[in-house]
């Protein structure tokens, strides 16, 4: 048998809790308008200025690397004053950027093949700096390099160690067997020895290991 619903009186629709509640909210926007709305706009505000700051940089970021993709074809082409005015352009409007890692490169080699070994290694600095590892082995390698044209073979062959401590496959392997080169070139033949000693004692195969052991007789006749 259905129970009859029990009918709500007058007093207890007044204090219906929904209807309560609604009627506190209202209360409270009407006392606190001026404030909700406030804060809403500012809400707004916020979203767009940070809408608006990612959109701008992305814009600059494309806009970096078609600089930069430009340039550095360019240089491919030759290295002229313009060529070499552009990609100074690049790297000074977006600075010191992975995005313009190309022309930073590229910069560097033009000014090394011009005879300005410092301006060569202030862009292979960058790179050697960055927090990309492929950049980094490419800045050390040209800053060991360019010590090795300036007999500075020991800095050079510190350059070379730090290459080969980064992982990188056959690039580290070669980077080792350079800085045994530069130990060797600066008379430490105690360093030279440790790395040939290192290089026999790996597991390599083919011309590398050809090199290793040709490297070693070079050691073994000092």
């Amino acid at each position: 048998m259905l129970t009859p619903k029990k009918k709500l009186t007058k007093k207890e629709l007044k204090h219906d809790p929904l209807l309560d509640s609604l009627e506190k909210g209202k209360e409270f926007y009407e006392e606190n308008s001026k404030q909700i709305v406030a804060g809403i706009v500012a809400l707004v505000v916020i979203l767009l200025l940070g809408w608006g700051w990612m959109n701008n940089a992305e814009t600059t970021r494309n806009e970096a690397m078609l600089a930069s993709t430009k340039a550095t074809l360019a240089a491919a082409a030759g290295i002229d004053e313009n060529v070499l005015s552009e990609l100074e352009a690049v790297i000074s409007e977006y600075g010191n950027s992975e995005i313009i890692a190309q022309s930073t490169y590229q910069l560097g080699i033009a000014k090394l093949e011009a005879g300005d070994a410092a301006g060569a290694r202030d862009q292979f600095n960058q790179l050697s700096n960055s927090s990309d590892k492929q950049l980094r082995i490419a800045g050390k390698l040209k800053l060991a390099y360019i010590n090795e044209k300036e007999l500075n073979h020991a800095e050079a062959a510190v350059l070379y160690q730090s290459v080969a401590m980064l992982d990188a496959g056959m690039i580290s392997d070669y980077a080792k067997l350079q800085a045994g080169y530069a130990y060797l070139a600066a008379g430490d033949l105690a360093q030279a020895g440790n790395i040939s000693s290192e290089l026999m004692a790996e597991d390599h195969t083919g011309k590398f290991l050809e090199q290793v052991k040709y490297f070693e007789g070079k050691v073994l006749e000092k």
